[in-house]
């Protein structure tokens, strides 16, 4: 990944980000341009939390192909990253890149651009279609009748209150499902029995053929039993019991940053649900199991 920083302009300091670079004339793939002051025309925003921690934001707005992206369609697509944040008075979505503490900086910002690369081209692969034939349906949703889709419906923004608790990491959301979805791809590529799928689950690894999940994934950000881990129990339970059946595999996913501090292995054991870590397309259980291996069965 190729970040790029242009001196200064119009009280707005830019960074520009490409991956792939293969020299030449630069052409971000996206840009995060942070104002000298409060500034909602500028595509970036930091964030002060009340730990301390400043998030790294994008408001949503993006060009793409023939102009720009509706904000509501970007909000759509990135709705794994939305938090909702005090702007300067007034209550504000934006998308929750990373950290500027984080340690995995470099691969969230990475995950953001294969987020916002799939954003363009879904974009312009639409206008294209509509160009042909303005009858087609252009959301790009999956059609079956499970309404499993690949991205999922929206349906509100996501809060943010900031906590001072230990290993909270609100901001990795995005990056981490982003991360495993292109994995899952990965592994499922040969098997053209299995696709990954979205509905009301962060993501599922679904039987074509039944249209039932074999595999449920939830990604939480915090290693404490704090309400996440605590939701992500029922969810996971009530989500086999709607979409999957009793021979369902339940996985729990969590930033690889918090493994040193997750003390609650043998509550998910009794549970049946494994516990995978995860970080730069990476993700293993604490006992080094890759999601190759927890896969095995299946794959």
């Amino acid at each position: 990944m190729l970040f790029a920083v242009p001196p200064p302009w119009d009280g707005r300091q830019a960074h520009l980000f490409k991956l792939r670079y293969e020299g030449g004339t630069l052409s971000p793939d996206a840009e995060i341009n942070i104002p000298d002051g409060l500034n909602r025309k500028v595509s970036g925003a930091l964030v002060s939390a009340s730990d301390g921690e400043t998030l790294i934001c994008h408001r949503g707005t993006f060009t793409a192909f023939r102009g720009r992206v509706p904000r509501a369609d970007a909000f759509e697509h990135f709705q794994d990253w939305l938090m909702e944040v005090d702007d300067d008075g007034r209550s504000a979505d934006v998308i929750a890149v990373s950290s500027t503490n984080s340690p995995s900086i470099a691969n969230d910002i990475a995950e953001f651009l294969f987020k916002v690369k799939e954003l363009k081209d879904q974009r312009k692969a639409e206008l294209e279609d509509e160009a042909e034939d303005s009858d087609i349906a252009l959301d790009g949703e999956d059609e079956s009748g499970a309404n499993w889709r690949e991205q999922e419906e929206f349906e509100g923004s996501k809060s943010y209150t900031p906590s001072g608790a230990p290993c909270e990491y609100q901001y990795l959301h995005g990056p981490l499902c982003n991360a495993l979805h292109r994995k899952l791809d990965e592994l499922i590529d040969g098997h053209p029995e299995l696709r990954v799928g979205k509905h009301r689950v962060d993501l599922a690894l679904v039987d074509r053929a039944t249209d039932k999940a074999r595999v449920i994934f939830e990604v939480k950000t915090s290693a404490s039993m704090s309400t996440q881990l605590y939701t992500a129990v029922g969810q996971l339970a009530y989500y086999r019991h709607c979409f999957g059946n009793a021979d369902t595999k339940l996985i729990l996913v969590l930033p690889a940053s918090t493994a040193s501090d997750f003390a609650a292995a043998e509550f998910f054991d009794d549970a049946n649900i494994q516990v995978l870590f995860g970080e730069a397309g990476v993700f293993e259980s604490s006992k080094g199991e890759s999601l190759e291996k927890v896969l095995s069965s299946i794959l």
